[in-house]
C-alpha cells in the first residue's frame, strides 16, 4: 500500500517542475497578448492624429509580433492543457465540474480573439484608424475575458469556492469557502477514490475516466457557475490581468529604448513617448489598488500562504501589516504554531470516522485508518519548509515592484516635461547619458513587473 503512495510522491516531484515550467512559459505569451493591444492602439491613434508614418510602421511591426505571439500562446496553452489532463487526475474532475463553464466560455473568447485579430490585420490602413482601434479593442476584450476565465479556474484550485465547510473540517485553520455548491457526499467519494487508487497503484490518472466510477459517484456540482462567483477569483482577475498588461507594455518600451540606444534615432523616443502614459497609470494603480486587494484576499482565504509570505513561524504582532491585511492594526497575524494547535483539535479522528458519517454506503479502504490530524500536520510541515523561499520571494517581489514604480515615474519625467521631476531626471542623465538612462529605466520596469 505504501509503495503506491511513495510512487505517487515521486511522480508529483517529477511532474511539478514540468507543469510549472509549461504554465509560466504560456504566461509569458499571455502577457504580450494583453499588453501589445495598448501599444498598437497608441501608435495608431498617434498616426491618426499626426499622419506621421513612423507610427504606422511601428504599429505594423507590433502587429506582426502580436500575431506570432498569439500563435505561440495558442500552441503552449494547448500543450499545457493536455499536460494537466494527463499528469493531474484531479484536473479531469475539475474540467467536468467547476471548470466546465469557465473553460467552455474561454473557447468562445478564444474564437473571438481570432476573429478580431484577423479582421484587424487584414483591414489595417484599408479602414479608418478609429475602426482599427475599435477592432483592436474588441480583440483585447476577448483576450482579457479569456485570461479572466482561466484565472478564475486557477483561483478555484487555490480557494475552492463552493465547498462550504469541507476544507475547514479537514484543515481547521482554513475558513469556510462560500455556500455548498457541491454535493458534499459525492465530493468526498471522489476524493476517497483518488486517494485509495494512489495508495494501491501509485497513480490515479485513469480512474476518473472509468464509466463505472463516474456512475458510482454520481453528479456532484449543483451550481456550474460557482467558480465565477468567488470573491478571491474576482480580485485575482484584476490583479493578474493588469500585471500581464504591464509586462507586455514594459517589454515594448524596453525594445524601443534599446533601439534608441543602438541607433541614437529620436524616432524611437517619439514612439516611446506615446506609450509611457499608459504604462505609468497602470504601474501606479496596480500595486496600490489591485495589489492591496490581492493581499487582503490572500490573508482572508489563504492564511497559511499569508503566514509564509510574512515568515510567521509564530503568531506575530505587526500593526501596519495587520491594518493593510485585515483593516485592524490590533489583530495578530496567525503563525504556524496557531495552525498546529488547530490541527490538534482533530484528535484521533480518522478518515473512516468522517467518511462513514457523510457516506452511508462507505466501504473501508487503504485510507481508512489515516488520522486527519496527521494529514493536517503533514500539510503544515510541507508549507513550513517553504517559508524561507516564499518569504524571500515576496520581499524581492515587493522591492522590485517599488523599483518599477519609481522607474516609471522617472521614465515619464525623462520623456515629458514634468514640473519638479524633470530636473531630477536631468540630474540622472548626467552620469548615464539619456540613451542609457532610458534603457535602464525601461529594463527596471520590466524586471520589477
Amino acid at each position: 500500500m505504501f509503495e503506491g503512495l511513495m510512487l505517487a510522491a515521486e511522480n508529483v516531484n517529477l511532474l511539478m517542475p514540468i507543469s510549472a515550467f509549461g504554465i509560466y512559459l504560456h504566461a509569458v505569451f499571455v502577457s504580450f497578448t494583453l499588453g501589445l493591444p495598448f501599444v498598437i492602439s497608441a501608435f495608431i491613434y498617434k498616426w491618426w492624429k499626426t499622419k506621421d508614418e513612423d507610427y504606422y510602421r511601428a504599429a505594423r511591426i507590433a502587429t506582426g509580433v502580436l500575431g506570432v505571439n498569439f500563435a505561440l500562446g495558442a500552441i503552449t496553452g494547448t500543450l499545457v492543457e493536455f499536460g494537466l489532463v494527463q499528469a493531474w487526475p484531479g484536473s479531469i474532475y475539475a474540467i467536468a465540474t467547476v471548470a466546465f463553464v469557465p473553460l467552455a466560455s474561454e473557447l468562445i473568447a478564444f474564437v473571438g480573439e481570432i476573429v478580431f485579430l484577423v479582421a484587424f490585420i487584414v483591414t489595417l490602413r484599408w479602414v479608418k484608424p478609429v475602426v482599427s482601434i475599435g477592432l483592436m479593442a474588441g480583440y483585447f476584450v476577448f483576450a482579457a475575458l479569456s485570461g479572466a476565465l482561466i484565472t478564475m479556474v486557477n483561483s478555484w484550485f487555490n480557494v475552492p469556492w463552493g465547498t462550504g465547510p469541507l476544507a475547514a473540517v479537514l484543515n481547521p485553520y482554513l475558513p469556510e469557502y462560500g455556500p455548498a455548491a457541491y454535493e458534499i457526499p459525492v465530493l468526498v467519494a471522489v476524493k476517497l477514490t483518488l486517494v485509495d487508487t494512489l495508495f494501491t497503484t501509485g497513480t490515479a490518472s485513469q480512474i476518473l475516466q472509468s464509466p463505472e466510477v463516474a456512475q458510482a459517484v454520481g453528479f456532484s456540482l449543483k451550481d456550474p457557475f460557482i467558480a465565477l462567483q468567488s470573491p478571491y477569483a474576482v480580485v485575482s482577475v484584476f490583479h493578474n490581468v493588469t500585471a500581464a498588461i504591464i509586462i507586455g507594455i514594459a517589454f515594448a518600451a524596453a525594445a524601443l529604448a534599446f533601439k534608441h540606444f543602438r541607433t541614437d534615432d529620436e524616432k524611437f523616443v517619439k514612439l516611446l513617448r506615446s506609450i509611457v502614459p499608459i504604462l505609468l497609470v497602470l504601474v501606479l494603480i496596480q500595486p496600490t489598488l489591485f495589489g492591496d486587494n490581492m493581499g487582503k484576499a490572500v490573508a482572508t482565504y489563504m492564511p497559511t500562504k499569508f503566514a509564509m509570505i510574512e515568515g510567521a513561524y509564530e503568531t506575530t504582532e505587526n500593526p501596519l501589516i495587520a491594518f493593510l491585511a485585515y483593516g485592524d492594526p490590533s489583530k495578530p497575524i496567525p503563525g504556524f504554531n496557531e495552525f498546529k494547535k488547530r490541527c490538534d483539535t482533530l484528535g484521533n479522528t480518522t478518515v473512516e470516522n468522517v467518511a462513514s458519517q457523510v457516506l452511508p454506503s462507505y466501504r473501508p479502504g487503504p485510507s481508512t485508518n489515516i488520522k486527519l490530524r496527521d494529514l493536517c500536520m503533514q500539510s503544515l510541515a510541507e508549507a513550513e519548509a517553504r517559508i524561507p523561499l516564499i518569504n524571500a520571494s515576496y520581499v524581492v517581489k515587493i522591492g522590485s515592484g517599488v523599483i518599477a514604480f519609481v522607474a516609471a515615474i522617472a521614465l515619464a519625467a525623462t520623456v515629458y516635461e514634468v514640473k519638479g521631476l524633470t530636473k531630477v531626471a536631468k540630474a540622472l542623465e548626467r552620469p548615464f547619458g539619456r540613451k542609457k538612462l532610458l534603457l535602464l529605466l525601461t529594463l527596471l520596469i520590466v524586471i520589477g513587473s
